[in-house]
């Protein structure tokens, strides 16, 4: 017989729980044993006195999220976790980019000012600006500002607003 054929597609897990040493392995032990690709791993600290959100990018069989969250939850130190396909919850991340000072100041003024970054550090040789949003408009971003006076790029991690309700515990 068949199995039927699923779809991977980009997840994101929102887990709560207490910040207790080797928590993240037994999470991720769970992400590797299925092999799953994960792209971004992220901890925050909250409020809350010993409370994390820690949220995982990962590509997964849409099918297999509601188990994966299952799973999780069997973990002691875990009160709560949430999955969301990628389209489904508002994912902003934060983008770096170096620059040189070399680069042309009429570009450099209209790219801050049509995509909204703003500059995070200013030196003699070279300029950091910082812009929020979604993947593809860091990567809109990168796109323009792409050149030898582009010296380097990172993004980090994501954390989903709607994960924010699971800290109603």
């Amino acid at each position: 017989m068949k199995t039927p054929k699923t779809t991977s597609e980009r997840c994101v897990i929102a887990i709560c729980s207490e910040d207790k040493k080797g928590l993240l392995g037994q999470i991720l032990v769970l992400f590797n044993k299925r092999s799953y690709e994960v792209s971004s791993l992220n901890v925050s600290r909250t409020d809350i006195n010993e409370l994390v959100m820690i949220t995982v990018e990962a590509v997964l069989p849409v099918n297999e999220l509601p188990l994966l969250l299952a799973r999780l939850q069997k973990i002691v130190e875990v009160y709560r976790a949430a999955g969301y396909l990628a389209g489904e919850a508002n994912l902003d991340k934060v983008g770096f980019f170096r620059l040189s000072r070399a680069i042309d100041e009429s570009l450099f003024w209209s790219v801050l000012q049509k995509y909204g970054a703003v500059i995070s550090r200013l030196s003699k040789d070279e300029v950091v600006i910082r812009k929020t949003g979604s993947d593809r408009d860091l990567f809109e971003l990168y796109g323009k500002l792409d050149g030898p006076h582009l010296l380097g790029f990172c993004k980090s991690g994501l954390i989903a607003e709607e994960s924010l309700s699971l800290l109603n515990t």
